[in-house]
């Protein structure tokens, strides 16, 4: 199969300001808490290097900055992750007043066998986000027991075995 341009697109709604979602995106101890070890230099031009934690087989990500714009907007180009853009827009209601729109895109370039996975992961993703802000960062040593069943079931959802 011959890897094709794929653009993936997910909305949530977190109930917290941009600011603070905003943060989650860009401070590597709070990146931690909810996508990988990371190191970031939170400039334009700056690093954003991740090391998975859900599995030894994937390789570390190196990524550049290459758009931000706090607390609205961070696009990140990898090595072997394409690129990823977060749009956060202000939304108003919610528990604290003001909650955030978050609008993930990822553009990768894959075999379109692995749009499911990707999809879950992202998905996934987002859900360890959420909970992050809600002060419960993923316990990755329990992963597979606390987070997997919802991946499988997002996989399923794209598409994916």
């Amino acid at each position: 199969m011959t890897p094709e341009l794929v653009e993936l697109e997910f909305v949530r709604r977190l109930e917290f300001p941009p600011s603070i979602v905003f943060d989650a995106l860009i401070d590597a101890e709070l990146i931690v808490g909810w996508l990988a070890h990371a190191d970031v230099d939170a400039i334009v031009g700056g690093s954003y290097d991740l090391v998975w934690l859900t599995s030894s087989s994937f390789p570390p990500t190196r990524g550049t900055i290459t758009h931000l714009e706090e607390p609205t907007a961070l696009t990140v180009d990898t090595d072997n992750r394409g690129s990823f853009h977060f749009e956060l827009e202000t939304f108003e209601g919610g528990p604290r007043g003001t909650s955030t729109i978050l609008t993930t895109s990822v553009t990768v370039s894959l075999d379109s066998a692995f749009v499911p996975r990707v999809s879950a992961d992202w998905q996934s993703n987002l859900d360890q986000l959420d909970a992050l802000l809600r002060g419960h960062p993923v316990d990755w040593s329990n992963w597979d027991r606390d987070r997997s069943k919802a991946w499988r079931e997002y996989l399923t959802a794209a598409g994916g075995r």
